[in-house]
């Protein structure tokens, strides 16, 4: 058996932005920081380093503590739940090319096993799969909130789908996402990578971390596929 593990933000979908918004929102309620502009590069971070780094770059890295950390996650997850609402409303959540037919199609392979790999915390992926109608082909995966280390999610990600297919082996665990730090801690946790070029990175800025592929977008199924069985 083969694991998909898949990023969400940048690689499954695009919300316009309300990931950080509820961030934004969340920082504003619980300290009263208007932010205006783009104040940290979130690309390919657990949501538990992006709140440390806004804290970091407001001069409130003494304010990251436990009870800090559950008040921030539970006020953003919050925050999130109403700006991916808005976003759904207003049309603004896309599924990304290829999307929809990559994931039917593993979805539809017995030697298959799909699953997540993303920097967000679990409550929250579950919200942004939710609103963008993709829940249903996910059966496990790492969060940001198993660990703000993006190698250890991948690695209890892989773990809890060996678990999920045992007896069976996992005989190979890719990982699938649009930023350098995928490439990076996928292949750091022992998975194949796939990089896909459907945000903000370029093909050549992903191919400079010597993924084992590169795609535009993820509508090439038959090849894709191809590969994860004969890597």
């Amino acid at each position: 058996m083969r694991l998909a593990l898949f990023d969400i933000d940048g690689t499954l979908i695009s919300t316009k932005g309300a990931g950080m918004r509820a961030f934004y929102w969340a920082l504003q309620k619980l300290f009263g920081i208007r932010v205006e502009n783009e104040v940290i590069r979130p690309d390919g971070m657990t949501d538990p380093l992006i709140l440390k780094s806004l804290l970091a770059h407001f001069d409130m890295s003494d304010r990251w503590c436990i009870q800090t950390q559950e008040t921030l996650f539970s006020c953003y997850l919050e925050c999130l739940e109403d700006e991916m609402s808005r976003a759904r409303e207003r049309g603004q959540i896309k599924i990304l090319p290829g999307v929809d037919d990559l994931l039917e199609e593993l979805a539809a392979l017995e030697d298959f096993c799909v699953g997540l790999a993303t920097g967000n915390l679990e409550r929250g992926a579950g919200i942004k799969l939710d609103k963008a109608g993709l829940s249903k082909y996910f059966r496990f995966g790492g969060y940001g909130s198993d660990s703000e280390d993006r190698t250890g999610l991948v690695r209890i990600g892989i773990q809890r789908g060996a678990r999920i297919i045992a007896p069976a082996p996992v005989e190979e665990a890719f990982v699938i996402g649009d930023t350098p730090l995928d490439i990076i801690h996928g292949r750091a946790a022992g998975a194949r990578t796939i990089a896909v070029a459907s945000a903000r990175y370029s093909v050549n800025d992903l191919y400079r971390e010597k993924p084992d592929l590169v795609v535009p977008d993820l509508s090439a199924t038959d090849s894709i596929v191809s590969f994860m069985r004969n890597p």
